[in-house]
């Protein structure tokens, strides 16, 4: 199988004082109420310290995709039944891990890997740390014959909760030589994310032996 290796706020004051003489009624008004300010006046009004302008609320957190807790304990069960365990070879966890291909490898095809990774703990079982799912959808480009492959990969804690997320469109040839990678930068309200996870975790939960 093929696999590949984130106003200040600006208050303006416009401040008009008339040139010309004042009319009758703004010298009643001014009498009764202080005289409009002069020029040199404002001038030095606004040559004193402001008020500092109110700081801007912060945008409340953007929620992380997850799985649905119900979806995430199918998935768990499905890789503690079939997954394939590896030992760990320090730097690398050990991890139980499923891949498969959906279609034919040369045609129009899907690659899934779903893995827990962990460790053996005192005990002899298997702790995991987390999950990694990768979902890699190939399509034959007609004009030269090279795989188009959209590719996403999720980072999840052991509850289903997605700490990363990679998404990239990248070109192969039919041997598998690659020719270009374009990764995306992703932002963390993208709805593409939640959709996608739940997509990907559907295939895992549904998935028959």
């Amino acid at each position: 199988m093929k696999t590949s290796t984130g106003l200040a706020l600006s208050l303006i004051t416009v401040l008009s004082l008339r040139a010309s003489a004042q009319t009758a009624g703004d010298e009643a008004f001014n009498a009764a109420y202080g005289k409009v300010p002069t020029a040199a006046t404002m001038a030095q009004l606004r040559a004193q310290p402001q008020r500092p302008a109110p700081p801007v609320p912060a945008a409340p957190a953007v929620k992380p995709p997850a799985a649905a807790d119900d979806v995430w304990a199918k998935v768990i069960e499905k890789v503690k039944k079939d997954g394939r365990f590896t030992a760990g070879a320090d730097p690398l966890p050990s991890d139980f891990t499923i891949e498969e291909v959906v279609g034919d490898e040369k045609a129009d095809h899907a690659s899934h890997v779903i893995s827990f990774m962990g460790e053996i703990n005192d005990d002899g079982l298997f702790e995991a740390m987390g999950a990694l799912i990768v979902l890699r959808d190939y399509k034959i480009d007609p004009k030269d014959g090279n795989f188009r492959i959209d590719s996403w990969m999720f980072m999840t804690d052991v509850h289903g909760q997605v700490f990363n997320a990679v998404h990239m469109v990248s070109v192969e040839t039919p041997a598998g030589e690659p020719v270009s990678n374009t990764p995306e930068k992703l932002s963390p309200a993208d709805p593409r994310l939640q959709a996608q996870l739940d997509s990907m975790l559907k295939h895992w939960s549904e998935r028959k032996p």
